[in-house]
C-alpha cells in the first residue's frame, strides 16, 4: 500500500512538472521562458531546454540577451549528441561574438563535437581529419589558453587512429600477399608517419615484402630483387634492434645474400 502510495505521489508530481514545462513552453512570457531553460541546462536536461532556446535565441538576435542566448544553444545540441549541429553553432558563436568570454571555449567545443563524431578507424575518416583541423585552429588562435594542452592529446588522439587505419591499409597488400604494392604501400606509410608506433612492424613487412616478392620472381629477376631486400634491411636495421623482428629480419638478409652468392657464382 505505501509504494502504491509513493508511485501515485511520483506520478501526480511528473505530471505536474510536465503540465508546467508545457505551459512554459507554449506561453508568451519569454523572460520565464529563458529562466526555465537555463534550469533544466543546468540539469543537463537538455531535451527540454533546447526547444526554449531555440525559440529565445532568434527573437533576441543581436542584442547583449541573445549573445548569452545563443552560448546555451550549441551546448544544448551537444548534450543531446546533436554533434555536427552543435559544431555549426559552436563555430558561427565564435564568428559572431569573437570577443566574448566564451569565443574560446565554443572554437574548442567546435573541435570536440568532430572528435565525437570520429568513428572507428576501418570507417572514413572525414571527421578525424576535420577534428584535426578545427584543434589546429583553435591552438593557433588561442596559443596561449589553457584548453591548449587538451587540444594537442586531442589530435594524437586523432592521428593516431588515422595512422591505424593507413597501417592496416597497407598491411592489407601484404595479406593479400601482393607483396610489390605491400612494400611500396609501406614505405609510403612511414613517409607519412615517422613516428608510427609500429614502425618496426612495418619496417619487417616491408623487408618480408621484398624478400617474398624477389623470390617468388623469374630467376633473371631475382637478382635486383634480392639486391633491393638486402639493401632495404640495411636502411631499417637498427629499427628491429631489440624487437621481435629482429631475428627473423637478419634471416631475411641472411638468405638473401646466399641466395645472391649463388646467383652471381652462375652467372
Amino acid at each position: 500500500m505505501k509504494k502504491n502510495l509513493l508511485l501515485f505521489s511520483f506520478l501526480i508530481i511528473l505530471i505536474s512538472s510536465c503540465s508546467e514545462y508545457q505551459e512554459v513552453l507554449k506561453g508568451n512570457d519569454l523572460a520565464k521562458k529563458y529562466e526555465v531553460a537555463k534550469v533544466y541546462y543546468n540539469k543537463q536536461q537538455y531535451y527540454k531546454a533546447l526547444p526554449l532556446f531555440e525559440e529565445l535565441v532568434p527573437v533576441y538576435k543581436g542584442s547583449k540577451e541573445g549573445e548569452e542566448m545563443y552560448y546555451y544553444l550549441p551546448f544544448c545540441y551537444y548534450g543531446t549528441g546533436e554533434y555536427l549541429v552543435s559544431a555549426y553553432h559552436f563555430k558561427n558563436y565564435y564568428t559572431t561574438y569573437p570577443t566574448s568570454l566564451h569565443a574560446e571555449e565554443c572554437l574548442f567545443m567546435n573541435a570536440k563535437c568532430y572528435m565525437q563524431m570520429s568513428p572507428k578507424y576501418e570507417l572514413s575518416q572525414e571527421y578525424t581529419e576535420k577534428a584535426i583541423n578545427e584543434f589546429q585552429l583553435f591552438t593557433n588562435t588561442f596559443p596561449t589558453s589553457a584548453l591548449v594542452s587538451q587540444a594537442n592529446e586531442d589530435i594524437d588522439q586523432m592521428r593516431a587512429k588515422l595512422e591505424v587505419k593507413a597501417f592496416a591499409g597497407a598491411k592489407l597488400y601484404y595479406q593479400m600477399t601482393n607483396y610489390k604494392a605491400s612494400a611500396v604501400a609501406l614505405a609510403n606509410l612511414i613517409r607519412s608517419y615517422p613516428d608510427l608506433p609500429y614502425i618496426a612492424e612495418a619496417c619487417f613487412l616491408i623487408v618480408k615484402s621484398d624478400y617474398l616478392y624477389a623470390l617468388n620472381s623469374i630467376e633473371t629477376k631475382q637478382k635486383d630483387r634480392f639486391e633491393k631486400t638486402v639493401a632495404v634491411y640495411n636502411q631499417y636495421k637498427d629499427k628491429f634492434a631489440g624487437t621481435r623482428y629482429e631475428k627473423e629480419a637478419k634471416n631475411l638478409f641472411d638468405n638473401s645474400t646466399s641466395t645472391l652468392n649463388k646467383l652471381n657464382i652462375h652467372e
